[in-house]
């Protein structure tokens, strides 16, 4: 019997990807996965190509499958975002309304939407960054983030919508990334498991927090299912599993056997980088739900260097 029918926006991008592939194990989930661009490869779960800004055919979708949970992904990361910041402000923002609105009217159990460290700024907390502090972003990705994290707390305030978030740090995966700042970990691991030299757009000594994906996969399971009072749900929560430089990361895939040089020659996204913190603390999500991180960096590797 089916006990969960789940709604996937930005379904194929790396963490919708992720997620698909452990959620579509569970013989009790249905899961429709919905992108505005069709697959390249077939996928385990219906899917259908629709833009996470069409209010009228998500709803009809909502409807149709008698959906009961979204996980809303879709969005601009920050690199693309600050090439077109008008546009990224109206996918981010425009499209978590089009989700709480539909989630909201049609009584959606439980929401999913996922933030990202970029809502901080580079003049607060560069070091063990805390879960509840003043921000300033400088880029409109975390600008559009922040907005978001303000409206996930309105939203349960006055309509006692239960949406649940984490608050994202660079995610390391084997899947391409899509746009963001820390991309150059994913390019980095990919170039040089290939014999390829590789040039990274952040200087060498640019310290962030970062995460395997496999550990993003687990904090969402976690969160989606723990049994959270009022309070508690009203958090983008902190998450990371370690603090990486390129350099460090060059250095960890010398040890571990891949010769090919790193080069470096940043760019805009250094500037961006810079105004993230260096590492963040999550004890909130420690204390609320038992996160813990489950992979370091020479794990993290290895899944990507099979």
């Amino acid at each position: 019997m089916i006990k969960q029918r789940i709604l996937i926006t930005g379904a194929l991008g790396q963490l919708g990807v992720s997620l698909i592939r452990v959620l579509s194990k569970r013989s009790d989930t249905y899961i429709l996965a919905t992108d505005i661009n069709a697959p390249k490869e077939e996928i385990d779960v219906d899917f259908e190509c629709v833009n996470a800004l069409d209010t009228n055919r998500l709803e009809e979708l909502i409807v149709q499958q008698k959906i009961d949970c979204i996980y809303h992904l879709a969005a601009i990361l920050s690199a693309k975002g600050e090439k077109n910041p008008f546009q990224s402000w109206h996918v981010n923002v425009n499209s978590f309304q089009v989700t709480v609105e539909l989630a909201i009217k049609h009584k959606v159990q439980r929401v999913f939407w996922p933030s990202s460290i970029a809502v901080y700024g580079e003049d607060k907390n560069p070091i063990n960054a805390p879960q509840q502090v003043d921000m300033n972003p400088l880029t409109m990705y975390g600008v559009s983030k922040l907005a978001c994290e303000k409206l996930m707390i309105y939203y349960h305030q006055k309509f006692n919508l239960d949406i649940r978030s984490l608050r994202l740090p660079g995610v390391l995966s084997s899947d391409p990334a899509g746009g963001g700042t820390t991309d150059y970990a994913v390019e980095m691991v990919q170039a040089v498991k290939n014999g390829k030299d590789y040039t990274c757009f952040l200087a060498p000594q640019t310290e962030l927090p970062m995460i395997y994906i496999d550990d993003v996969v687990i904090a969402i399971e976690q969160l989606m299912e723990s049994n959270l009072s009022n309070q508690e749900r009203a958090h983008s929560y902190n998450i990371m599993g370690f603090s990486l430089t390129p350099a460090m990361l060059e250095s960890q895939l010398h040890k571990m056997g891949y010769p090919a040089e790193v080069h470096y020659a940043p760019d805009y996204r250094q500037q961006i980088a810079e105004s993230w913190p260096r590492t963040i603390q999550d004890q909130f999500a420690r204390d609320h739900w038992g996160w813990a991180p489950q992979f370091d960096l020479e794990k993290s590797i290895k899944q990507m260097t099979p």
